[in-house]
């Protein structure tokens, strides 16, 4: 069973989008949808995989191509005024002051590739603000080249073809992704880069090849230089590096410290506008701010873990006064939902109850880590148990530094979400389940999608 889509043919495709949708007059979902048409004519050997990514791929194009402009957006006007920082100042980091403000210390590099984008779009003819809006697309491609990748991983592990299909299903439709794919923030390419370091570092464990090492130096850069968010894998990735030391015979071998070196140096340099902000004493993340329609400092530490008078309420609507304070319910909600409300109730509540289920499904199964190895030998079980740890204390130091909201969202864990459908899938291969479970777990993920499909119908 093969996907046929590649990460660099989907680039050129995203790319496509944009031009098409600044140059012609024509709706944007039509050339997408002509483009999979065209696709599938050409290949004759269309696998499963294939078709799920594609119908995903197009229902992300759908929901982008209706909803334009500040629609379901995280920090939208900051990052106009980011990218519209380099426009007025030629690509350049002039006037550091005015800069730090515009950004509240943002890492640079997303607001050049953001700025990069409006100004081909202004060459074009287009306005800045539709301009500004294609960056979309390029997050469209972030979150498809997630989904490859995600695929790329469960072929390594050699999971069952079921198995493979229906983790596959769920992924590509998950509801974060669409959102995440309508973003011109930069939390859709942190989510790619994290997770392309989770295949790349797992390769170059097996292989321990330079080209590895350096691919995985470079999108440690990458990642540190768009958000610091991105290296919050680091403890994990060190421990690919830890068990490729102690197994080999050669402790002091030349060209595996060569090749953590670099790994190491591809992290000390992601951190590089850090160090900048901490020479010059300045915060990592903006000082608290005036945000009191998001503000959850009156909520108690016992009331934001265990409280449930939220819990049969799908959604959140920070705008509408409509918040959350238990934070494990909030991840659940903004993963689905985001932090807005939306049309179609009966359906929200079927993808919510959904998405609770499939929680405690992730949660439970996170201990056959200590049973079931993943691939080769327990190496990528160990890495998923730091993930796991590292990721969330970082998410829960974040929403106690910065007791807002926002601060609890997935978006700042979303890297979990592939890490633990791939427990999950090594689970359901490796255990040897009744069929009706099966039957049960397959209907449950066609239902989560449906629901998917008919609230965004509702909305759209």
């Amino acid at each position: 069973m093969v996907l046929h889509f590649n990460l660099k043919g989907m680039f050129l495709l995203c790319l496509g989008l944009i031009c098409w949708q600044l140059l012609l007059p024509y709706p944007l979902f039509g050339a997408a949808l002509g483009t999979a048409v065209f696709g599938i004519y050409q290949r004759r050997n269309f696998t499963a995989a294939d078709g799920i990514f594609a119908a995903a791929f197009l229902m992300n194009v759908w929901y982008i191509s209706a909803s334009r402009g500040n629609v379901r957006q995280y920090d939208y006007y900051n990052f106009v005024m980011q990218a519209d920082y380099f426009l007025q100042n030629g690509f350049f980091l002039a006037a550091p002051e005015r800069y730090l403000q515009t950004v509240y210390f943002q890492p640079p590099l997303w607001g050049g590739i953001a700025a990069a984008v409006t100004k081909f779009g202004m060459l074009c003819g287009a306005a800045q603000e539709e301009s500004f809006d294609c960056v979309r697309y390029l997050n469209l491609f972030f979150v498809s080249g997630t989904g490859i990748i995600l695929w790329r991983l469960m072929e390594t592990f050699g999971f069952k073809r079921g198995v493979c299909l229906g983790l596959f299903a769920l992924f590509c439709f998950f509801p974060a992704h669409a959102i995440l794919a309508n973003l011109v923030n930069n939390d859709a390419a942190v989510y790619f880069l994290m997770t392309a370091m989770m295949f790349v570092g797992y390769q170059w464990y097996l292989a321990g090849g330079w080209k590895d090492a350096l691919i995985l130096a470079g999108l440690l850069l990458a990642a540190g230089m768009i958000k610091f968010s991105g290296l919050m894998i680091v403890p994990a990735l060190g421990v690919f590096g830890l068990c490729r030391l102690v197994q080999t015979k050669s402790k002091f071998s030349s060209r595996l410290w060569g090749q953590i070196s670099v790994i190491g140096l591809g992290a000390v340099l992601g951190f590089g506008w850090g160090w900048f902000l901490l020479y010059y004493d300045l915060p990592l993340v903006p000082p608290l701010q005036d945000a009191g329609f998001q503000a959850m400092s009156g909520y108690p530490l016992n009331e934001r873990l265990f409280s449930l008078q939220s819990a049969f309420i799908p959604y959140v609507d920070v705008r509408a006064g409509i918040l959350e304070p238990n934070v494990f319910l909030a991840l659940v909600k903004t993963a689905l939902f985001g932090e807005w409300g939306w049309q179609g109730l009966f359906w929200a509540y079927v993808l919510y109850g959904s998405g609770i289920v499939l929680s405690v499904l992730l949660v439970m199964t996170f201990f056959s880590l200590w049973r079931y190895k993943i691939g080769y030998d327990y190496a990528f079980n160990m890495f998923a148990v730091v993930c796991v740890f590292s990721v969330l204390a970082a998410w829960v130091n974040f929403w106690l530094d910065y007791p807002y909201f926002c601060s609890t969202e997935f978006r700042y864990a979303a890297i979990l979400l592939p890490v633990s459908l791939l427990w999950f899938g090594n689970y359901l291969t490796q255990k040897s389940l009744p069929k009706a479970v099966n039957y049960v777990l397959a209907g449950g993920s066609a239902l989560f999608i449906f629901a998917k499909f008919m609230l965004y119908l509702h909305t759209i």
